[in-house]
């Protein structure tokens, strides 16, 4: 196939042709390489041009990764790194026949490649990503590089292996990739091909297109708000201006272009600036998410209900929190998140140390850092130490020492002034291989949601404070779950601070302090909602050091339905805000077994509904007579099932008093509250089936907390009911289970002590 000519006016400034792509078959010529002219493909100027492995002119020095050393510079290996294309089309007429309309070309299957091998920071990865038209369907694949050579002046080839897939995996056969590079003139490259083989499929290989040197294009645009001034939208910083810094690091005005530039993205600084007014605000100078959302709808000159690569970033005085946020990702609201930042410079981000060499550099720094952090979460970042719980994608490990944008700087050990001495205001390579190779739509402004709220707080409400230790477990010898059976999960938190500190009581009685992330493998991480908020009176309790305090909570169930509703595994995390901390515990791994009979599988539809949930977590919801008819059917058809002992536990609860129900007249015009008269007997006689018997089973799947809590509840309600041999009983029970599966003594001497007052 010959190439396209280019004529003399495209060099003069018209468009030059794009080339026409096609298909190489391997059965035709197996080292067939057809030419494809990239559209920054000129001949190089010096031999400095030809070995651009180190990184391209005003780039930072750094340190290559592990990756990057693997694979030693070639004198004459000019760089690759881009984003490439290849377009398989056809042309449809939709009139056939002649003079019945033009003739329209119809891409029927695109493929874009992104090669990660030099440059700035290379991952030393090779993604691809495939568009088939009809029938629709899509695919994602990422390979790792295992060898990159250069064969003689001409031929750069590289090798890699796939080692992640999404989507539909036939459209990317086998397992071994090849992108090759070859130069037709001049000093630089011009004809690159893709090849796929391995695993048992054929060859194919495929002649790209260069499209350019950046992996995705992005737009950012800056405003801000009329209270504050020119110099507070802090957007370049000066490397050299504050004396704590990496000794290697480049003295360099870098911008959030720079920043973002150097991570991959082919950046834009939209012109389209506002200054928003707030004169009419009154007294009102602080900002809400939902007030900041409404500006960027109003004042982002691209503002879409759609995904799009463009992103708002707002610098405004003070959130409604106060000085002790220093910035946000705040755009959750409607179904596109993502696309917009704040930073407040009226915040601590302002407050240098105490006998900072440079306290206005510092806060330069601080600001500049803080809008590079807040950006990042757009592209779905998470932070440093919350990787574990991020979207579906290659499994990462949480990164607590890292010199990244998207660690706290007083977070790790030594504190900012260790952060800063060794921070080369760039992100983690775990963190360039997600924005530069994960799936588009986890990482495109709009597209998938962000997996947690959060802010950059000051340091006095720092996330994983070392005052407190948060633990989260189930108190069961496995943790493995039938299916259907609910969850629940007992946290646990200790005074770690040497001294005995202030707590509020009921801490963790609700979810008003309570953050719980729940991920199933391969499903996007979702948050647990408690079912009710109480209002507690605030009655604050004395911990020790060493000393702890208790919660329990229904996980399954949440206000926006079930988190826990399908077989497989799952991850769990929780953060507690005390007030002066946010405090994260450990990472819960736990796993739903598949439907053990027919009836489970038939049960589930009805059973996984809000109703239920409800019911369940209420312990009990007479109203709800579709609840009601499911949980019955769980413990007539599913005995065996733990989910069978919830659900009589639901079932039974309203009978142990007068239930207060409200009614409406025949008109609904009025309203009535009618009393269900207590059927203590019939429900005592259910609970004591669902708890007492075989009460090791009750404790396991109820858990420690919510079990010792209900049977000491039945008996008093079978002592006010004139049981007291009953009573008795169930007392009996509790403190031999409490006994078998080590609860504390002192909640054991208390429940001897109950016993020893009704004898």
């Amino acid at each position: 196939m010959a190439r396209k000519k280019t004529s003399a006016s495209s060099k003069s400034g018209g468009e030059e042709p794009r080339p026409e792509t096609r298909l190489i078959d391997d059965d035709d010529h197996p080292d067939y390489v057809a030419g494809a002219i990239g559209d920054d493909a000129e001949p190089a100027e010096s031999l400095d041009e030809l070995n651009e492995f180190a990184p391209i002119a005003g780039g930072p020095a750094s340190a290559p990764s592990p990756l990057a050393r693997r694979f030693p510079p070639f004198r004459f290996c000019s760089a690759v790194s881009g984003r490439y294309r290849y377009i398989s089309s056809s042309r449809v007429n939709p009139q056939p026949g002649p003079g019945r309309g033009p003739v329209f070309p119809i891409n029927l299957f695109t493929i874009k490649v992104r090669v990660d091998v030099d440059r700035f920071f290379p991952q030393q990865r090779i993604s691809i990503e495939v568009f088939r038209r009809f029938p629709r369907s899509t695919a994602h694949a990422i390979a790792e590089v295992t060898s990159d050579t250069c064969v003689g002046f001409n031929n750069r080839r590289i090798k890699a292996n796939i080692i992640y897939r999404d989507g539909d995996a036939a459209l990317i056969p086998g397992d071994r990739v090849v992108f090759r590079a070859r130069r037709t003139r001049g000093f630089n490259y011009s004809k690159y091909t893709l090849a796929l083989s391995g695993a048992g499929a054929r060859r194919r290989t495929y002649r790209l297109a260069f499209e350019s040197r950046y992996f995705d294009p992005v737009e950012f645009e800056v405003d801000r708000v009329s209270n504050t001034t020119a110099n507070d939208v802090v957007t370049t910083y000066d490397t050299s201006s504050h004396p704590n810094r990496p000794a290697g690091l480049p003295s360099e005005t870098i911008s959030l272009e720079t920043v973002y530039e150097r991570s991959g993205f082919d950046v834009t600084m939209s012109p389209n600036t506002s200054v928003i007014p707030i004169s009419k605000a009154g007294a009102n100078g602080t900002w809400s998410d939902s007030e900041m959302h409404n500006a960027m709808v109003t004042y982002w000159s691209r503002f879409r209900n759609r995904p799009q690569w463009a992103m708002w970033v707002l610098y405004a005085a003070r959130h409604d929190q106060g000085p002790s946020l220093g910035g946000i990702m705040f755009d959750d609201i409607g179904q596109n998140h993502r696309q917009g930042t704040a930073i407040f410079t009226d915040s601590f981000i302002q407050n240098a140390p105490a006998g900072d060499p440079n306290p206005a550099a510092w806060r330069r720094r601080m600001t500049f850092w803080t809008a590079a952090h807040e950006m990042g979460h757009a592209f779905n970042l998470a932070h440093s130490w919350q990787k574990a719980l991020g979207n579906p994608w290659i499994p990462l490990a949480n990164e607590n020492e890292a010199r990244s944008f998207m660690n706290y700087p007083f977070r790790v050990s030594g504190g900012q002034g260790s952060f800063f001495s060794d921070f080369d205001f760039r992100f983690s390579d775990s963190e360039l291989t997600f924005m530069r190779h994960a799936p588009r739509r986890f990482v495109q402004m709009g597209n998938s949601d962000w997996f947690a709220d959060h802010g950059f707080e000051a340091p006095d409400a720092l996330t994983g404070s070392s005052a407190w230790n948060l633990t989260i477990r189930p108190n069961r010898d496995a943790n493995n779950y039938r299916f259907l059976e609910p969850v629940n999960l007992e946290l646990k938190l200790t005074n770690t601070s040497g001294e005995s500190v202030e707590v509020e009581e009921d801490l963790l009685a609700d979810g008003r302090h309570i953050t719980i992330l729940v991920q199933r493998a391969g499903g996007e991480a979702r948050r647990w909602r408690a079912m009710v908020t109480h209002c507690h009176k605030n009655r604050s309790d004395t911990l020790k050091h060493g000393e702890s305090i208790y919660g329990a909570h229904l996980i399954s169930a949440s206000t926006d339905g079930w988190t826990i509703d399908e077989p497989g595994f799952y991850k769990l995390q929780a953060a507690v805000d005390t007030g002066a901390d946010i405090v994260v515990s450990n990472v819960l791994r736990l796993y739903v077994a598949p439907p053990a009979s027919d009836e489970e599988n038939k049960l589930a539809p009805d059973y996984f509904s809000e109703d239920v949930g409800r019911a369940i977590a209420f312990e009990g919801a007479p109203t709800l007579s579709s609840a009601h008819d499911v949980l019955t059917n769980v413990t007539e058809r599913c005995a065996d099932n733990p989910a069978a002992r919830h659900a009589a536990v639901a079932l039974s609860g309203p009978m142990l008093r007068d239930y207060k129900l409200l009614e409406a007249g025949d008109d609904r015009a009025s309203l009535a509250i009618s009393c269900q008269a207590a059927q203590i007997e019939n429900g005592a006689k259910a609970q004591m089936a669902a708890l007492v018997e075989a009460p090791d089973s009750a404790a396991e799947t109820l858990g420690h907390i919510a079990y010792f809590t209900k049977l000491d509840h039945l008996a008093e309600v079978m002592e006010e009911g004139g049981d007291g041999k009953g009573a008795t009983q169930v007392l009996k029970s509790s403190i031999a289970t409490m006994k078998k599966r080590g609860i504390l003594p002192s909640v054991i001497q208390s429940a001897e002590r109950k016993l020893a007052k009704r004898k």
